[in-house]
């Protein structure tokens, strides 16, 4: 489908981590489609949207996280959902395959990717499913990602809480953290590996210490020194 507006990319809007472990992946559901919209969809797009929206499970691996879901938000000026999908990572060239098989490409020739898996995969994405990526550092997602979503919440409620009391048990409850101004602070990313960022606004940060991409063992030390 393309949009009048030059500005605003064509939909389907995709973003990919793919990390050692996972592959998450989000996807916005537009809401708002015109009846002149809808009349000129392509079929590939109306597939698309219809398997990602009406399943919540693809194959016997990959899960869409319904309770997560963001509902009703507003992104490049539509309105719509913000959809999340996960799946092992040794199942991503299956993924890759499936966008082929729905002619993916023939809506879009690059795909938005982060995580190392970005660059361990980019031949699968070039010579399985005719795509392009176009790779986006892993922090700078992270802390914008971070910041975003504080700042659409999750569905009206603060999605950034802390533990006031946390020493003592009969008192400790979760309390709503406001972001809006909370500089300096660390930002301790776990996945595989473990990666804690010194950010000091959203444009400056910097990766202080951390695990390499990927070690388990790394991981289980950060852990042990908790």
């Amino acid at each position: 489908m393309k949009i009048k507006d030059a500005k605003k990319p064509s939909f389907p809007w995709f973003g990919m981590d793919i990390g050692g472990t996972l592959v998450k992946l989000a996807y916005f559901e537009p809401i708002d489609i015109t009846a002149e919209e809808e009349q000129e969809e392509v079929e590939s797009l109306k597939s698309i949207r219809k398997y990602l929206t009406s399943n919540i499970a693809y194959g016997s691996t990959g899960i869409r996280d319904v309770h997560l879901e963001l509902k009703d938000l507003t992104l490049f000026g539509r309105r719509g959902n913000l959809h999340f999908i996960r799946f092992p990572t040794h199942d991503l060239p299956t993924f890759i395959q499936m966008g082929r098989n729905k002619n993916f490409s023939t809506l879009h020739t690059v795909l938005c990717a982060t995580g190392g898996g970005a660059y361990k995969f980019e031949e699968d994405f070039r010579t399985i499913g005719n795509l392009q990526l176009h790779k986006l550092d892993e922090l700078d997602c992270l802390v914008k990602g971070l910041l975003y979503i504080d700042s659409v919440s999750f569905n009206g409620q603060a999605e950034c809480y802390y533990f006031e009391n946390a020493s003592e048990p009969e008192r400790c409850q979760k309390m709503p953290f406001n972001l809006d101004d909370p500089y300096p602070l660390l930002v301790v990313n776990i996945g595989s590996g473990v990666s804690i960022l010194a950010v000091h606004s959203k444009d400056s940060y910097k990766r202080v210490t951390g695990t390499r991409w990927r070690d388990v063992s790394g991981f289980m030390q950060f852990i042990d020194w908790l």
